[in-house]
């Protein structure tokens, strides 16, 4: 029985051994048809130029940081020195535009001053005209109630009249 295993073992073991002759002369076969083993190094080699290429652009791409981050700050010092600039500006336009409004406003409050001084002359001449206009009413109702009380007034106030006509010598 021992030996009807050993014969089935040694076929077992030819029969896998030729199948793995038969497999490599196979395996070589396709790698030579096929060329694997050129596809295989075009691809490490594929890889290979990938890797160098993602340093360089890594390497690239941290000058590209580096010079952003400087040109960032170069940026950031014109802007605040635009910003101080602005700044003047905007007090230097600020004060600007203060002094005009009181030149403008001392200018409104002058002409402001100059029309109420009128408005006050015009009411003081038409104050006084209506003052005087009245008073020569009372003078002349006065007048004339004396002069209807007593009618000797008339003569002594035509004498005086003529009186003072000849001191007014022309």
């Amino acid at each position: 029985m021992i030996n009807i295993f050993l014969k089935i073992w040694n076929d077992v073991l030819i029969s896998n051994l030729f199948n793995f002759l038969i497999m490599l002369l196979l395996l070589g076969w396709i790698f030579n048809k096929f060329k694997i083993a050129d596809m295989l190094e075009d691809g490490r080699k594929r890889i290979e130029d990938s890797i160098t290429t993602a340093k360089e652009t890594k390497e690239n791409s941290i000058k590209t940081l580096f010079k952003t981050q400087e040109d960032g700050v170069k940026i950031e010092k014109e802007a605040v020195e635009i910003i101080e600039k602005s700044l003047q500006n905007a007090v230097i336009v600020g004060e600007k535009l203060v002094e005009d409004a009181k030149i403008e406003s001392d200018g409104y409050s002058k002409a402001v001053q100059r029309t109420i001084d009128t408005n006050i002359k015009n009411l003081k001449k038409d104050i006084t005209t209506e003052t005087a206009q009245k008073a020569l009413n009372m003078a002349k109702n006065h007048i004339e109630n004396e002069l209807k009380k007593d009618r000797s007034l008339h003569i002594k106030y035509i004498n005086e009249s003529i009186e003072t006509l000849k001191d007014l010598s022309l």
